[in-house]
């Protein structure tokens, strides 16, 4: 079995040739390296929606995410 390991997430694709991109992280077929593990995805990441419905706000810069008292 030839398939195509994506080196930024790990999601293995089961196609004869690269993807044009990760299904998973949207890395680019030049991430990718030949494998012999089955097809397999990621663990879903919060941060990294799948479709609109994963979608949710996140507010990254200063002053946001501290845990520090107000």
């Amino acid at each position: 079995m030839s398939t195509w390991k994506c080196t930024i997430c790990g999601c293995v694709d089961g196609s004869e040739t690269a993807p044009p991109h990760c299904p998973e992280c949207g890395a680019r077929d030049t991430m990718f390296v030949a494998s012999d593990e089955p097809p397999h995805g990621i663990e879903h990441n919060p941060l990294q929606p799948r479709d609109e419905q994963d979608q949710t706000a996140v507010i990254v810069g200063p002053g946001h995410g501290c845990l520090a008292s107000d």
